[in-house]
């Protein structure tokens, strides 16, 4: 799966970053600390969120430098799209 930026009518913005059966693994930009959290699709709509075309790359850098800090599991997939070769746009199919 391609990490994908979304964000809300708010501005605020998360990483899907993994799916996990019907769910995404989202790491949503807050105030505390940065983990991953488990939504559905439904989930994330209810939110508000749309598809942005912010670079993951460049958006899982920013997130890196988080003053809060960043949970080790959500280190790991930030690390991990922060230096991929993943396209910074979305391809369609």
């Amino acid at each position: 799966m391609q990490p994908t930026v979304i964000i809300n009518q708010h501005r605020n913005t998360a990483l899907i970053v993994a799916s996990s059966g019907k769910k995404l693994l989202v790491i949503k930009l807050s105030k505390g600390k940065l983990a991953v959290t488990s939504l559905s699709s439904t989930e994330i709509k209810d939110q508000g969120y749309i598809v942005s075309n912010y670079s993951p790359k460049l958006a899982a850098q920013s997130y890196l430098q988080h003053g809060a800090g960043v949970g080790e599991r959500a280190r790991k997939y930030l690390e991990k799209i922060a230096h991929s070769e993943f396209s910074d746009k979305l391809i369609f199919i």
